[in-house]
């Protein structure tokens, strides 16, 4: 006699920046034990993996979606809605204080209080008078190129990937103009200034955040945090 299977209930949520609908469930206790591994080995690129193909695995729309093109922001708020309906909408977390390097604090996060905070990116940079670029947001396919300890060629690489276009007086260069080598090039010409203002568009994105406080336990220090991203909120 076979076992009974159980429907998933299905939810939905409007992402922050693309504004598309996703449709999804919660994750199942053999998707869990997947992501629960991941986290007990803290390999940054392991955990970050694990939380997208679970993403890949709950979403019913994935296709309509175009999860691998979505911005990154969209990606941590779905993550989130989806952690909410599967595991509650807490989670225990053990936060640093600078009284010294090992100190510790349990803390519980309130999951409901992420919010997006709004940027101030503009994602068309002008670099000389005649010439700039337009920018998209990193997204899976970027992101996935480089780990927590970024090095010098993966953040090319990741920028690279999000220039959307490039513009000369006139002439605008599509991404079907230019191939990765001709983009990396175009990016060595830039002086320091230049390059910079590529760099601050990173910094401006609208990025999801969580506000708490705690007192250190160590030290009794009350102390005020912003998280950022999924790995702040499942240290």
């Amino acid at each position: 006699m076979a076992l009974p299977k159980l429907e998933a209930v299905r939810y939905t949520t409007e992402l922050p920046i693309s504004k598309k609908t996703a449709d999804y469930r919660p994750f199942l206790v053999k998707e869990q034990k997947v992501l629960l591994s991941a986290l007990e080995g803290e390999e940054s690129s392991t955990i970050q993996n694990s939380m997208f193909d679970l993403i890949k695995t709950c979403v019913y729309n994935e296709n309509e979606l175009k999860l691998d093109y979505l911005p990154m922001t969209d990606i941590e708020w779905l993550f989130i809605q989806i952690r909410i309906k599967s595991a509650g909408e807490t989670a225990d977390l053990q936060l640093g204080c600078d009284c010294h390097e090992e100190a510790r604090t349990p803390v519980t996060v309130d999951l409901r209080n992420c919010t997006v905070q709004e940027g101030t990116a503009d994602t068309t940079i002008a670099l000389t008078d005649t010439v700039g670029v337009n920018l998209s947001f990193p997204n899976l396919l970027s992101i996935q190129t480089a780990g927590d300890d970024i090095n010098t060629n993966e953040m090319f690489n990741m920028i690279a990937s999000c220039i959307e276009s490039i513009y000369d007086g006139d002439e605008v260069h599509t991404r079907d103009d230019f191939d990765k080598k001709e983009v990396l090039e175009f990016m060595e010409s830039l002086n320091t200034e230049q390059f910079g203002q590529i760099q601050k568009f990173f910094e401006d994105m609208p990025r999801l955040v969580n506000n708490i406080s705690y007192e250190c336990s160590e030290c009794g220090k009350q102390i005020e945090r912003e998280l950022q991203g999924i790995s702040d909120f499942f240290e």
